[in-house]
């Protein structure tokens, strides 16, 4: 099987090699395309990963595809061997998920960040416009110049949901700020694009941005990396971002994959399945604004009071 992996262009990594007893809950994992080490979404999803197999009633294998075209097989895989649950991450796996979906129609899928609606897949979404909002407050609130930045990986509505709650958090603060918008392509790719997001992070701050928020997965390396070198700040994305670049990433908008993992394995273990659609948000620690050590002073005691007022104002919005 290892064999028939490496053909594929898929990495298999299997750590729990205990005995299977039946009260084990078996947990197929495959990540999406950009792969570990993006101190991103794959990374964040990693962490409810290792707090899985933490639990010790839990197995959990992970596969990195190399491409989209590796989602599929890899699902196959863990279907074809019954594991007690079947987790997909990211956009890219949804045609994949629809398939496999039909195919093993009694396999319990969970597919994050992404919908298919059908009977054996939960689908489990973040509500990043509303964590984009709390960046965009943050950045006002941060920004000396008044004039922030947004990278955006892909051009989809997905990543349209984070540049347009980015721009209302901005404008609710300061209704004069300005935001200087870039994306790095229109295909998958455009995630995997660490170098391009370097040169667009120095293009926005010469144009005066002195912070710029991305949602561009392993691209955002690259604006970091920037960050070095230009002289402006990053709020980071999907994971806590800034040991980075200590300094430099004041902030990051943390979708927590991690929970939804851990509490998708729960509903598992209950043996209380059923398919449909959960959003995540700053309400059931879904979405986190995570603030970095090395950057304390950059906000003053009146800011971070108004900022703890918008994150109620979206607490108490969303209830509602």
């Amino acid at each position: 099987m290892k064999i028939k992996f490496l053909a594929l262009l898929v990495a298999l990594i299997v750590l729990a090699v205990a005995p299977v007893s039946a009260d084990t809950l078996r947990v197929g994992v495959v990540l999406s395309i950009g792969g570990l080490g993006d101190e991103s979404f794959n990374d964040a999803a990693y962490q409810g990963i290792m707090q899985l197999r933490k639990e010790g009633d839990c197995i959990v294998e992970v596969v990195e595809p190399g491409s989209i075209s590796g989602i599929e097989p890899a699902l196959r895989y863990f279907c074809e061997r019954n594991m007690d649950m079947v987790c997909a991450v990211g956009i890219f796996a949804n045609d994949a998920v629809r398939r496999i979906a039909v195919a093993f129609p009694e396999s319990r899928l969970v597919l994050i960040d992404s919908v298919v609606t059908m009977p054996n897949v939960l689908s489990i979404l973040f509500d990043e416009e509303q964590g984009s909002f709390y960046a965009g407050a943050f950045a006002a609130l941060a920004s000396r110049s008044n004039v922030v930045g947004f990278l955006g990986g892909m051009e989809s509505p997905v990543i349209g949901s984070f540049e347009r709650g980015f721009i209302n958090g901005v404008k609710f603060v300061k209704p004069e700020g300005k935001v200087i918008s870039r994306y790095i392509g229109n295909t998958p790719e455009a995630f995997d694009m660490p170098e391009k997001a370097f040169n667009l992070g120095l293009e926005m701050a010469n144009e005066g941005a002195d912070l710029i928020y991305h949602a561009s997965g392993r691209s955002g390396l690259g604006l970091i990396q920037a960050s070095r070198r230009g002289n402006f700040l990053v709020i980071g994305v999907d994971s806590d971002q800034s040991r980075s670049a200590p300094g430099k990433v004041p902030a990051s908008m943390v979708k927590r994959i991690d929970n939804a993992l851990v509490k998708a394995a729960e509903i598992m273990r209950k043996d209380a399945f059923a398919g449909g659609i959960w959003t995540m948000s700053l309400q059931d620690s879904g979405i986190e604004l995570v603030h970095s050590r090395f950057n304390r002073d950059l906000l003053t005691a009146d800011n971070l009071a108004r900022l703890k007022e918008i994150k109620d104002f979206l607490m108490y919005k969303a209830i509602k």
